[in-house]
């Protein structure tokens, strides 16, 4: 087993030089040093002994990825970045679904207890009261889709950017007639996301009519509903976007029992990106965004944090954001719209 003095050796410095930056502490050292040392632990094989360290510490060496579910798309993405992140940071990463009921005192008992020092959260806070149990049980928290009570806590995608891109690449292909399906419009965060579709095709010349906004689940739940009232509208729609992949994958398999072709008839374009896209008949066209970049910056916030490192300002994770293209959109001029059914 490769050793600490062994990389100290290697690299040409003193023990405790050596696992001060391995580990991520207050030292200052040129960037020549850090260099030589993160080069001869990657060279040699090292892995901290999270055990010790705890010991001389105080803390377990590992925190917590926590879901309200495990069948989100986007998690895979968002769990493969902190694995990457934790695995050079030398700490464990547990993945953790906490239950429906007393989610939060089961989350933050596990700092509580000594298993982890903290807490990611891959989704919404389990109850309107987590940030403030978690503040008074000094548990360090980051929030990845909403913005906590202290901003310096989040680590959030560029919704905003993902959605004016999709946009964009519909009007790119030709399209006018666009129509949108939101998810949990209710909320601030799909509002602003949607205002942002919307502004993305002002500036191109394309405005949508009121009638051409739908809302839903993330999940697709009211998929069905949502293509029949597309398809009751006078003048339909060429194209579908949606503000999940979900729903977009589901909303194809409803307008293909309805006999409705995609894309020849009508396109849909998801958002976020996983497998998934690939099993559909058509596979979908979406917006990818960086989740593997999101959960390799939160757990090396948090590992900061933890460090008493703490950042000043919300982190934003902008790139890269790309449209995957696939078989469910094409240009408006490769469309069959003339032989568009009525009903």
């Amino acid at each position: 087993m490769v050793r600490l003095k062994d990389v100290a050796y290697q690299a040409g410095y003193d023990i405790s030089t050596v696992s001060k930056v391995l580990q991520g502490g207050n030292i200052h050292v040129s960037a020549e040093a850090r260099e030589r040392i993160t080069k001869a632990a990657a060279e040699l094989g090292y892995r901290p002994n999270l055990m010790a360290r705890g010991l001389r510490t105080r803390k377990a060496g590992a925190v917590v990825l926590g879901f309200p579910c495990l069948d989100h798309p986007m998690y895979p993405a968002i769990t493969e970045g902190a694995e990457q992140a934790a695995t050079e940071l030398g700490l464990a990463l547990f993945a953790y679904k906490f239950p429906p009921e007393g989610a939060a005192n089961a989350l933050l008992d596990l700092v509580r207890q000594g298993r982890a020092d903290g807490i990611i959260l891959a989704s919404e806070v389990p109850d309107c009261d987590f940030v403030k149990l978690a503040t008074e049980s000094r548990v360090p928290v980051i929030t990845l889709n909403e913005y906590s009570t202290d901003p310096t806590l989040s680590v959030v995608l560029d919704d905003a950017a993902g959605f004016a891109l999709q946009a964009t690449y519909l009007a790119g292909l030709g399209h006018t007639r666009i129509a949108y399906v939101g998810v949990h419009p209710e909320s601030t965060g799909s509002r602003s996301c949607e205002e942002s579709f919307k502004e993305s095709l002002r500036k191109q010349g394309v405005l949508i009519d009121p009638s051409y906004i739908f809302g839903g689940s993330f999940g697709g739940d009211n998929a069905s509903e949502v293509v029949d009232q597309i398809l009751k509208l006078e003048q339909r729609p060429t194209a579908i976007a949606t503000a999940s992949l979900t729903m977009g994958t589901r909303i194809i398999r409803e307008l293909s029992t309805r006999g409705v072709d995609v894309p020849n008839q009508i396109n849909v374009i998801g958002y976020h990106d996983s497998k998934q896209a690939e099993w559909t008949t058509p596979s979908v066209t979406t917006v990818r965004m960086p989740s593997v970049v999101q959960g390799r910056c939160a757990v090396e916030r948090l590992f900061a944090v933890l460090n008493s490192q703490k950042s000043l300002a919300a982190e934003v994770i902008s790139e890269p954001i790309e449209v995957i293209e696939r078989e469910s959109c094409c240009l408006l001029s490769e469309m069959n719209l003339p032989h568009l059914p009525n009903d």
